[in-house]
């Protein structure tokens, strides 16, 4: 154990928990079972993880460097060669097979870390009366998957402004005040067809619709005035809307995922609201080392410390970072120029963009 600090974690620029600031207790859990917990809790509730469109890759795991090459094959496209009963069949002229070659793609990807500490001291935990244990794991987990979230987010967003930009379909207009909106603006079993269309052949792979709440009630209206059934799943319909009690599982086929830091244009008029189709998997995902929570004493102020720091590699086949930056921020993650596709075929990139309106969107005077 580390000797006393002169210092107090409740002075400026470090904040901790004093009983004022809580109404329940906070004592800190230790960290090996605290760590496990908190790590079960972020993927069981990432909507992310449970879609499949981000899928752990073990390939990524204990890896080192701050930016690292993806090990993925390009897709094969082997030429076919005639054979007949001659000297001077296949591509040679002279009667055998010309050997041919598979190709890696080089691909780059950032390592990220990040974390934050906890600190609290020895009166706010006797002078309430209640174990905050499942509160702390639960906030934690909530807050770290918003954040992860927001990372892949800020990732894909830089993605679609260069490397994937031909991956864009833009529906969406800017109307003054939303009367000018007409249902091909709207998030559709059209819009989510011509969102495939960008693939060609390789739009069925798109499973996942990623989409903001605006968007998903919009989803659910159109289900509600569609169907009226007293339980059970309504099927496929003219709208492309599986409904389930009024909950949207299921759009023109496709699993959805619902979250608002999904990113929304609205500088004048009404918002246009990005969604995302991917394939499962599209997304791969991996960490050098376990996430860590350290807690520490400090008994000159009384107080306890507790520090999370987690490391991930979030990867979008097919592309590659081309970034001069290092552990690079949600900005730098969102700057086009810092992306490039490594497939010279972006169709074999499963990852589309629509841009869409919705009637229950925001509208900026």
């Amino acid at each position: 154990m580390a000797g006393p600090v002169n210092i107090n974690f409740g002075t400026a620029p470090n904040a901790s928990t004093f009983t004022s600031d809580i109404g329940s207790p906070t004592r800190l859990a230790t960290s090996a079972p605290f760590a496990r917990y908190l790590t079960e809790a972020i993927y069981e509730s990432s909507l992310m993880v449970q879609s499949g469109l981000l899928q752990t890759d073990a390939r990524l795991n204990n890896i080192t460097g701050v930016i690292v090459e993806m090990p993925f094959f390009a897709p094969l496209n082997y030429s076919e060669e005639l054979v007949n009963s001659s000297a001077t069949w296949g591509d040679n002229g002279k009667g055998y097979y010309t050997t041919q070659k598979q190709t890696a793609s080089t691909q780059f990807a950032p390592m990220v870390s990040r974390g934050a500490a906890f600190a609290m001291d020895d009166l706010s935990q006797v002078q309430t009366g209640e174990d905050a244990l499942a509160n702390i794991r639960s906030q934690l987990a909530r807050d770290m998957n918003r954040k992860i979230t927001s990372k892949i987010i800020s990732q894909i967003t830089g993605l679609m402004d260069t490397a994937l930009a031909s991956h864009v379909v833009d529906v969406g207009i800017v109307d003054a005040d939303g009367t000018g909106l007409t249902d091909a603006n709207y998030l559709s079993a059209a819009t989510v067809t011509k969102g495939k269309a960008v693939l060609g052949e390789r739009g069925q792979d798109l499973k996942v619709l990623v989409v903001h709440p605006d968007v998903a009630y919009h989803m659910e209206a159109l289900g509600m005035l569609t169907f009226l059934n007293s339980g059970g799943t309504v099927n496929y319909a003219s709208n492309g809307i599986g409904v389930t009690d009024t909950q949207i599982g299921y759009f023109a086929g496709l699993r959805v995922v619902i979250d608002s830091q999904v990113p929304v244009t609205a500088d004048a008029g009404t918002g246009k609201y990005s969604c995302y189709l991917a394939a499962p998997g599209v997304i791969r995902t991996g960490s050098q080392f376990p996430l860590q929570i350290e807690t520490e004493r400090n008994i000159l102020s009384l107080q306890d410390v507790m520090a999370v720091t987690y490391n991930r590699c979030d990867h979008c086949i097919g592309t590659s970072w081309v970034g001069s930056t290092t552990d690079p921020t949600n900005a730098n993650l969102a700057t086009g120029s810092n992306w490039e596709a490594a497939y010279s075929d972006t169709r074999l990139i499963p990852l589309v963009e629509l841009v869409v309106n919705t009637p229950y969107g925001v509208i900026n005077p």
